[in-house]
């Protein structure tokens, strides 16, 4: 019986994207959403349930949303993210690279 070969996207180049930022509030979320699209950024949106213990990090948030993007993009989604208002920033929690 022949062996199954892996498909030639799987391996090494996957998973290019690198965190970005983090936010519990979804109209933060959907702003930050509507930004990138304007701005042609590629990114992902990820919703996740945050454990009990940790949820003092969060200020008792239950879910957390993790917006990751391209790293060769991150440079031009960090700019946008550094010329936000001041009251959406706040509500932003930034992953430093």
């Amino acid at each position: 019986m022949a062996a199954k070969r892996k498909p030639k996207t799987l391996g090494k180049h996957i998973d290019k994207d690198i965190e970005l930022c983090r936010t519990t509030n979804p109209v933060v979320s959907n702003e930050l959403m509507h930004m990138f699209i304007a701005y042609e950024i590629p990114f992902t949106q990820n919703w996740q349930r945050v454990p009990f213990l940790k949820r003092e990090e969060y200020k008792g948030a239950r879910e957390v949303c993790v917006i990751r993007t391209h790293r060769t993009q991150y440079s031009r989604a960090r700019k946008i993210l550094d010329h936000m208002e001041t009251s959406t920033r706040s509500r932003i929690m930034l992953h430093a690279v």
